[in-house]
């Protein structure tokens, strides 16, 4: 009897799903490094800039609409594997039951990302307006160009974005959300015209000296003499 009572309470609707529109969003926010805190009312400003050779993070972030709050979030991202890579995956506490999560730099993807938040609908995880981490995705550059990141529905049915107490939205229902950011070559030094005038006045002063003191005769000493 339970069993049947749990499954009529998964497959009913969302309630926000009758409003239209995404019921929830999931965010992608590129940083240099990852912030101390896995809720908050505002996203702090991405970076759009990294150089090559160095590391950021991908701070996977989520929140609905549906005051019931999230249950579990889940995610495929896809980036350029020829422009960085991904060095690591992490979860947060928020979301750190049913974890998975296939990071496959060869084909550019973190599979099936999901965790899941298995705490009383009373917690109220990601609802409007505030976000909820779900996950922290370690990138680091190979080379210079232009890097999109992607966040996508897994494709698989077992793993869903879920309403606490409600169940699995569909596709449809999840705005997934894209980062872009341009991977840079370090700048080489270069000698401005004044600096290599500067260094070519500083060696022929140098080679002039060199010179003079090669040639200049010594003064005979008076007392030496027969």
């Amino acid at each position: 009897m339970g069993a049947v009572l749990l499954a009529s309470v998964i497959a009913r609707p969302p309630k926000a799903a009758a409003q239209g529109g995404p019921v929830a969003l999931v965010e992608l926010l590129p940083v240099q490094a990852a912030g101390p805190a896995d809720t908050t009312n505002e996203l702090p400003a991405p970076i759009d800039q990294v150089e090559l050779g160095s590391s950021f993070v991908i701070e996977v972030w989520a929140r609905t609409g549906d005051s019931q709050g999230l249950s579990s979030v889940s995610t495929t991202i896809q980036f350029d594997p020829a422009v960085a890579v991904a060095s690591g995956l992490t979860h947060t506490m928020l979301f750190s039951e049913l974890l998975s999560g296939n990071v496959n730099n060869t084909a550019g993807l973190v599979a099936g990302l999901s965790g899941s938040h298995l705490g009383s609908c009373a917690d109220q995880v990601g609802v409007t307006p505030t976000w909820a981490r779900v996950a922290l995705l370690e990138m680091q550059t190979v080379r210079a160009g232009s890097l999109v990141v992607e966040s996508a529905d897994t494709g698989l049915p077992a793993l869903g974005t879920a309403i606490c107490g409600v169940g699995d939205l569909s596709p449809s229902q999840v705005d997934y959300g894209s980062a872009t950011l341009t991977v840079t070559a370090p700048l080489i030094p270069t000698v401005s015209h004044w600096g290599l005038m500067a260094l070519v006045l500083m060696l022929l002063s140098a080679g002039t000296l060199a010179i003079s003191r090669r040639t200049t005769v010594p003064r005979e000493d008076p007392k030496h003499r027969y």
